[in-house]
């Protein structure tokens, strides 16, 4: 059997988020004996190995023997079970499972993607942070997306370039943004529709639909978000133009998936913008109730019942928990926002997303 020792230590020390320097300052030798191992140029003496691994957090047999890894589906259970227990407000725990999990399996890339993906959700459902941990999360966050892109895995590299690139953005570190997005490939053909023929020659109907039906949820939301984008404040539109512009979302959100969700808070947030207080309440208020309603499915005929339907269930929850912690923080520095209405509303929004 072939022995990796090298990339099993490049793997373990980055999970760890160690340089090679602080690898080698932690066992006293010097850091191009690290680099030496990690390309199989040599191998640590034997009387390393035990303190190599305990510096590794792992064992002598794994750093031999290494090869354990995760499915993108296995990754994705154990990632939601994270998100579970996060969302029931014990973030510290889901923390330190996920801490376990990367150390567990370095070398799955779906574990570290959608690893990164959990710390961007803690940003949202844990609310009582501080600004330490928050910086902390963001970090972690970086280092995986980092690491999964440097890997150049097919399925994930190009999703990890856009979400440093977006990190890069937040940072005001033009250039970065710039040199990831040119990285990604530019606009080419759809094979969405050979696909479909494939499937059918082959007598698969049920997978030729199921693969259109993903194309489309995927344009849809896409096209979605870019129209909401149209709404950004820096744009400049006044405020007749960005309200027709959402009102085409309403039509659009209404006709693919069934009810509104995303153009009703812009509205909220178009009054807001333009002072306009009144109207923001009770398009405010309009808005939760419409939450605190049963909120229909994505059209089923159009769109991957499951994996739409489950989506869209865990969209509303999210939503509604987002909203609800934000405006109240928002009524602490603004009276207008103590309305009876908006507060029975938000009674109401509270107990639907905590049933």
């Amino acid at each position: 059997m072939e022995l990796k020792l090298g990339a099993n230590i490049a793997a373990l020390r980055k999970a760890k988020g160690m340089t090679q320097e602080q690898l080698a300052a932690a066992l006293g030798i010097s850091p191009p004996a690290v680099s030496k191992w990690e390309t199989n140029a040599s191998y640590p003496d034997i009387t390393l190995l035990w303190p190599l691994a305990r510096a590794l957090d792992t064992n002598v047999d794994m750093l031999l023997n290494y090869e354990k890894t995760l499915s993108n589906s296995e990754a994705e259970q154990k990632i939601n079970d994270i998100l579970t227990l996060a969302r029931t407000k014990d973030w510290q725990t889901a923390e330190s499972i996920l801490q376990n999990l990367l150390h567990q399996y370095p070398a799955s890339i779906p574990l570290k993607y959608h690893g990164a993906g959990v710390y961007a959700a803690f940003q949202a459902v844990c609310p009582d942070a501080s600004m330490e941990e928050r910086g902390a999360w963001n970090q972690r966050r970086k280092e995986l997306l980092q690491a999964v892109h440097a890997s150049g895995s097919t399925e994930f590299w190009q999703s990890a370039a856009i979400a440093l690139a977006v990190m890069a953005l937040t940072e005001d570190d033009l250039d970065k943004a710039e040199k990831l997005l040119l990285e990604l490939p530019r606009l080419s053909g759809d094979p969405t529709i050979i696909w479909m023929e494939l499937h059918l020659r082959r007598g698969e109907r049920d997978q030729a639909v199921a693969t259109l039906q993903k194309r489309l949820l995927h344009l849809t939301q896409q096209m979605q978000t870019c129209m909401v984008c149209l709404l950004d404040e820096k744009l400049g539109f006044p405020l007749e133009t960005s309200m027709e512009i959402n009102r085409v979302i309403q039509q659009f959100e209404s006709l693919f998936f069934h009810r509104t969700q995303l153009s009703g808070i812009m509205q909220v947030e178009l009054f807001r913008r333009y002072g306009q207080t009144r109207q923001m309440i009770e398009s405010l208020c309009d808005y939760l109730d419409g939450l605190n309603e049963s909120s229909p499915p994505p059209n089923e005929i159009l769109f991957p019942s499951t994996s739409a339907q489950t989506a869209h269930q865990e969209t509303n929850k999210q939503l509604r928990q987002i909203i609800y912690l934000a405006i109240q923080q928002a009524r602490q520095n603004n009276e207008h926002l103590s309305d009876p209405r908006l507060c029975a509303a938000m009674e109401k929004l509270k107990d639907n997303f905590q049933g």
